[in-house]
């Protein structure tokens, strides 16, 4: 049976671990293109949606003032 491995013998093995994944050039650069496509495309969706939340807010104000302007010209509202 082993011996449980003791903190800083994972301390050890987590820091060689991360080493030879940033010495990795190959990793490294597709890691960060894979987080920069990632973050253009939220980047890209949240944009458009922000941008038709308010055009659709804009229609239905400019929808709702012309309908009470209606209403007061036709003696609807007093």
């Amino acid at each position: 049976m082993h011996e449980p491995a003791s903190g800083d013998e994972i301390e050890q093995a987590v820091e060689t671990a991360l080493r030879r994944v940033l010495a990795d050039k190959e990793l490294r650069a597709q890691f960060w293109k894979d987080g920069y496509i990632e973050f253009v495309s939220h980047a890209g969706n949240n944009a458009s949606q922000w941008f038709g939340k308010r055009i659709l807010t804009a229609i239905i104000a400019a929808i709702v003032t012309t309908g009470l302007i209606w209403l007061v010209k036709i003696g609807g509202i007093k």
